[in-house]
């Protein structure tokens, strides 16, 4: 495996940079692109770096990006970004791929659902625009799925001291990061991908598997299963995995559940179903 940076795209005077992980067999690889997590408002390409290093063992390629969030941009802008590095990786990257899909954390599983849902709108539209940004597949690991139920659950969570609840749950950050990206709570809700689901507002329905930490107190399992409950009632070919005492984030360390979970991503992106191969 060998690891090259490149620039996916120059916008607003910024470079933006992704990481791939380039296995060492041969092509044509499934290829994926990792959008990291952080609330729509911090994090970095290197967040995933376990996982991502992990699939690349198993000989699939992955080119984990970074993109504008909050505070210094707003909605629609992050998933605008990740519709171009799809565009790039399809035109530009080098890669060739049997298939392509998106891997995305936290807020990032909202984003790459958010993007996959809907490719080709004129938000997402704005580079390479002969190219469309579909995608064949999507893992959500723990995802922010509906960005206003989520920021109504964590001001619920303000109220209680913040010294009940432990290090890696933090309302107060959590309820910022996610006002400071989406700025209202109208785009908020116009986001939500039970909404746009709902409203049969989606142009692509690619295949999704949807994980879930049971201890997840960033991410209730409540949401997630209301996530689940949409892709079915979209008509999606979705798979959800509940993994059992772990939390929010879990499978960016090593752990037996990691394990397990890694093992899902790659049999998930690997075997693909005999109707969509």
């Amino acid at each position: 495996m060998n690891e090259t940076k490149f620039v996916y795209r120059s916008v607003e005077g910024l470079e933006l940079e992704g990481l791939l992980y380039k296995p060492d067999g041969r092509p044509p690889y499934d290829l994926v692109i990792e959008v990291h997590g952080g609330a729509w408002s911090s994090g970095h390409y290197e967040s995933g770096r376990y996982y991502d290093t992990k699939l690349a063992e198993a000989g699939i390629c992955v080119f984990a990006i970074n993109f504008r969030n909050g505070p210094d941009f707003s909605h629609p802008l992050a998933s605008s970004d990740i519709a171009a590095a799809i565009r790039f990786a399809k035109s530009s990257l080098g890669i060739e791929y049997k298939q392509i899909g998106l891997v995305g954390s936290s807020s990032g599983g909202h984003l790459a659902l958010y993007t996959s849902l809907l490719p080709n709108i004129a938000a997402h539209k704005d580079y390479c625009t002969d190219i469309s940004a579909e995608v064949d597949f999507v893992i959500a690991l723990w995802p922010v799925s509906n960005p206003l139920a989520r920021y109504q659950y964590v001001l619920a969570w303000k109220q209680v001291p913040q010294e009940t609840l432990g290090a890696n749950f933090t309302p107060d950050r959590l309820a910022r990061g996610t006002m400071s990206y989406f700025g209202s709570r109208e785009a908020m809700n116009e986001a939500s991908i039970q909404r746009v689901l709902a409203m049969n507002e989606h142009q692509h329905l690619p295949r999704v598997f949807v994980v879930q930490p049971e201890l997840d107190l960033n991410v209730p399992v409540f949401m997630t299963e209301s996530l689940y409950g949409a892709l079915l009632d979209a008509g999606a070919d979705v798979k959800y995995k509940l993994y059992q005492d772990v939390s929010h984030g879990f499978a960016s360390s090593p752990g037996l559940q990691t394990a397990a979970c890694i093992e899902d991503m790659i049999e998930f992106i690997t075997v693909v179903p005999s109707d969509t191969a």
